[in-house]
């Protein structure tokens, strides 16, 4: 084999698995984001994606002197989607949001100390 032919054959492996690797082939669709505290230390709010045809997936994240930590992470898929409201109970140092959904309880704690909490009622 010629050496051009093993550099052309070198570079076009190298490309497909670039192409293949990359994360923008998988990335999800943003749909919404909605804050649910407006603290003036803090800001609480969670951003919704579409992440198949039916899947969506709940960032939860907050906001604290512009640097934004992720708290966690809930799926559901479309017909929970659209039927998922949330309610919102703050109560001190510990926001709860409470969904109509079955889940998993998860909590998490913000930089500034707040403890979320996702529970349904």
């Amino acid at each position: 084999m010629s050496l051009s032919k093993i550099v052309r054959q070198y570079f076009a492996l190298t490309v497909l698995l670039f192409v293949f690797s990359c994360s923008f082939f998988e990335q999800n669709d943003f749909i919404v984001s909605n804050v649910i505290s407006k603290d003036p230390k803090e800001q609480i709010y969670y951003d919704i994606y579409q992440t198949g045809i039916d899947n969506h997936r709940f960032e939860f994240k907050a906001v604290s002197n512009s640097d934004t930590i992720k708290l966690f992470e809930y799926f559901l898929n479309d017909a929970a989607y659209k039927a998922m409201r949330f309610k919102i109970a703050p109560s001190n140092d510990t926001l709860t949001i409470i969904t109509n959904m079955p889940t998993e309880f998860k909590f998490s704690k913000t930089k500034i100390g707040t403890t979320v909490i996702l529970r349904n009622e």
